[in-house]
């Protein structure tokens, strides 16, 4: 999954080592050069310096390939341009948008904004809670007190790469078991040789540890 994330503050510093760690393909947009500088050398992402609601800054970071944009800039006009950009340019299908002034939530859903969120703590829940916006969400934790174990719903794509392949063919890693697949209406309690077809919802009991990698396992990208 490749994100761009528009401001390289503190908000976009944290989000970016977030998607890092969860696999993502990430490049910056920041428009202060020392601050564009501190980022390429600390973070592995690609960094631009340069105006985030530019259609040609937004090109050159390859925004046709991007699957969501997530803009934590200072200002919520620049946050909410760079998402209507992002959007009606290139169709980037997920924008997020840092509001700094909550009375600017709503308006910002009205003119196109995707997701709207006041907090970096709800920034992080929402992509930590919906890992890829598509093919694997959590659906519930199983141990409040640790968060140490979740449900998660992974929907396999077209295509898929393991099509027909039975559950006991693949290596799925320790501490992840297949508890049901959905697949058109239907539900399987699966075995070992059960087959796995593309755009199967799939019900993963698994320790929150192993998501990598259970994704390495599934072949499912982040």
């Amino acid at each position: 999954m490749k994100a761009i994330i528009v401001g390289g503050g503190k908000v976009g510093f944290y989000l970016t080592k977030t998607l890092l760690e969860h696999d993502y393909e990430v490049t910056i947009i920041e428009h202060d050069k020392e601050q564009s500088r501190y980022c390429a050398n600390t973070l592995d992402a690609e960094v631009s310096c340069g105006d985030g609601t530019s259609v040609e800054t937004l090109a050159s970071c390859g925004a046709d390939k991007a699957d969501c944009i997530i803009a934590v800039t200072g200002l919520d006009e620049c946050n909410l341009i760079c998402c209507q950009v992002a959007k009606r340019a290139f169709g980037i299908r997920k924008t997020i948008a840092k509001v700094n002034n909550p009375k600017n939530a709503e308006v910002m859903k009205q003119l196109g904004v995707d997701i709207v969120v006041s907090a970096t703590d709800n920034i992080i829940q929402l992509l930590e809670n919906e890992v890829d916006f598509s093919s694997m969400k959590r659906l519930l934790s199983l141990d409040e007190d640790n968060d140490e174990a979740s449900l998660v719903q992974i929907t396999l794509p077209e295509g898929y790469v393991y099509e027909g392949k039975t559950i006991a063919e693949l290596s799925l890693p320790d501490q992840c078991n297949i508890a049901c697949i959905n697949r058109d209406g239907r539900t399987i309690i699966p075995r070992g040789g059960t087959m796995l077809l593309s755009r199967d919802e799939v019900l993963v009991v698994m320790m929150n540890s192993k998501e990598k990698e259970l994704r390495r396992a599934l072949k499912i990208k982040g």
